[in-house]
């Protein structure tokens, strides 16, 4: 089995929705919201080729929270996918929470039950996941992406600007990630420059 990269989607693949008359910023809630990150696409096809298998997990309450419906929200991911996939890169299973934190489940992330889906759907043998995990990589823009790659025993990726707060929450969640970097496009060419042999070792 090959290792994963666990991509969480809004703010990492796709760009997210900024309300500025109203001051919010959430995820696309119909197709004509979806606008992809700029050089995405490009950037999976290039870890793709690195040997990583390309996994979505996110979670989307927003049908669960009435501010659209699943027929939407289903649309929307379909949408995503397809455009990441323009340039050769190929999105082998995506595992989507659709609950809210109150209603208590174990996929919504910083759990770890969206990552664990992920590695059940791509191997049933126990040896080959225990083996990929040690070599897989959690992709997030959220602290609590970082926290379910930590607690699921990958390495870890943040995409953000370097600001102190952020600094202090991690240390505060006593966690860090092992990449932090400001778009999945550098990090493609950050990881790109490693050795192969060291970037896949746990």
């Amino acid at each position: 089995m090959m290792p994963l990269l666990l991509l969480d989607r809004d703010g990492v693949l796709n760009e997210m929705v900024v309300d500025e008359e109203h001051g919010t910023v959430d995820s696309p809630m119909n197709i004509d919201q979806v606008k992809i990150i700029k050089g995405v696409p490009a950037a999976l096809f290039k870890l793709q080729e690195m040997g990583f298998g390309l996994t979505i997990v996110t979670n989307q309450p927003a049908a669960a929270k009435k501010k659209t419906t699943m027929k939407n929200l289903e649309a929307v991911h379909s949408k995503i996918v397809g455009l990441v996939e323009l340039e050769g890169a190929k999105i082998l299973s995506s595992h989507i929470c659709y609950h809210t934190s109150e209603m208590g489940c174990n996929c919504r992330k910083p759990k770890t039950g969206l990552l664990e889906q992920a590695f059940e759907a791509n191997s049933s043998d126990l040896t080959e996941v225990a083996q990929a995990k040690a070599r897989s990589l959690m992709v997030g823009d959220g602290m609590t992406d970082v926290l379910a790659g930590v607690r699921m025993g990958v390495k870890t990726a943040f995409l953000g600007p370097k600001k102190c707060d952020h600094c202090k929450v991690f240390e505060n969640l006593q966690v860090k990630p092992d990449f932090w970097v400001s778009s999945l496009v550098e990090l493609a060419k950050i990881m790109g420059s490693m050795n192969s042999d060291r970037l896949l070792t746990k």
